[in-house]
């Protein structure tokens, strides 16, 4: 059986028009029965669309709706004969798993068309089944995976890891190919707090980040490929979900340009990148020309590395040769190495600011 996005986006790239699945009430659902010969009709026009049945359960019709002036008549006729064949497939298949899965991309249909009119704050629909699952307080994770070989991760595997992982129900929403938002509740995450020590009690980050590195090395066990995991602080997913997705989607890019090594990405961590990255070029160009241009110390591993473990260890001399596994005076050689090549020392504060920045712009350029 065909899945139903996959089968929404391949009839929307025919036609050429926004397609979109909803999921009627019973009262609309009502009028696709034809009573006369108990017959199921294969469209139904409805303020201005057209509603091509793909199956019904417990009453209510899921439908695949087009606008009606934008289709002629040849095409709704083609649309019929689709998914008329395809509509025995559908019913025939919807399992107690399978619905799950089913409803779980309308609410991905819906993100994406979201994110697609650039409407970040929407609210869920009623005709989104999930929607009675959504409460404030829910931490939305955003899975992806990428690779030569690319792993054929079934739903129903992932989403029985995951309930594992965190012991209790979890929402899995398929999104891209490849790339699924889960949403936790956040007493998962947190568990209870009763009997803790105030002093030790750890930030939302805090346990974001442990939770985070957790399910990252457990899915990366699982199966074969590069994951990119991103997590962002609760929230109240009924009217927040395509922003949400689209700030999760871009901390992962922010992570693999600025710091490609790693795999976890988190938005408070990449404040700066996030700046970094909005600067105009010729903006970024003006800021070079003023500082000089140093991108020759970042063509070199060994003082890119140097300068990214000093910035992360907030320019502790000590500190940083610990991570390095080198002597200090090893370590402040190629810093005075640095400083002699570029008259900034990174040991000042406000030399270390405009090196970081430098470093940063010299990372978006590449990426361009």
């Amino acid at each position: 059986m065909m899945e139903m996005e996959t089968l929404r986006l391949k009839l929307q790239q025919i036609v050429g028009i926004p397609l979109t699945i909803k999921e009627l009430s019973k009262m609309d659902s009502s009028s696709f029965f034809n009573y006369k010969n108990s017959t199921l009709m294969d469209s139904v026009v409805n303020e201005g669309e057209v509603w091509f049945p793909l199956y019904s359960r417990e009453g209510r019709m899921s439908v695949l709706a087009g606008e009606l002036n934008a289709l002629s008549l040849e095409e709704v006729q083609f649309m019929e004969l689709i998914l008329s064949n395809v509509r025995v497939q559908m019913q025939q298949s919807l399992s107690p798993q399978a619905e799950e899965e089913r409803v779980a991309r309308n609410l991905s249909s819906w993100i994406q068309s979201e994110l697609e009119s650039g409407r970040l704050e929407s609210y869920i629909p009623d005709n989104i089944s999930l929607k009675k699952r959504m409460v404030s307080g829910m931490v939305p994770l955003l899975l992806t995976c990428e690779g030569i070989h690319l792993p054929d991760i079934p739903y129903f595997q992932l989403k029985r890891l995951l309930v594992s992982y965190f012991d209790g129900d979890v929402i899995l929403i398929p999104l891209k190919d490849h790339e699924w938002l889960i949403l936790a509740h956040k007493e998962l995450l947190s568990g209870s707090t009763d009997d803790k020590d105030e002093e030790l009690e750890e930030t939302e980050e805090e346990i974001l980040s442990a939770f985070s590195l957790g399910l990252y090395e457990l899915i990366a066990s699982e199966w074969v490929g590069v994951f990119h995991l991103s997590v962002a602080p609760s929230l109240d997913p009924m009217n927040t979900l395509p922003g949400a997705v689209a700030m999760l989607r871009e901390t992962i890019v922010l992570g693999k340009t600025f710091h490609i090594t790693e795999h976890i990405h988190l938005p408070w961590d990449l404040v700066l990148e996030r700046l970094v990255s909005s600067i105009p070029d010729n903006q970024g160009g003006r800021f070079l020309e003023q500082v000089g241009d140093h991108s020759v110390l970042f063509t070199d591993p060994e003082t890119l590395s140097t300068l990214e473990t000093f910035f992360q260890l907030d320019c502790n001399v000590s500190e940083t040769a610990k991570r390095m596994y080198i002597h200090r005076n090893t370590l402040l050689y190629r810093l005075d190495k640095i400083k002699n090549e570029t008259g900034l020392d990174v040991r000042s504060f406000g030399d270390a600011v405009l090196v970081k920045l430098t470093m940063l712009l010299y990372k978006v350029t590449k990426r361009k």
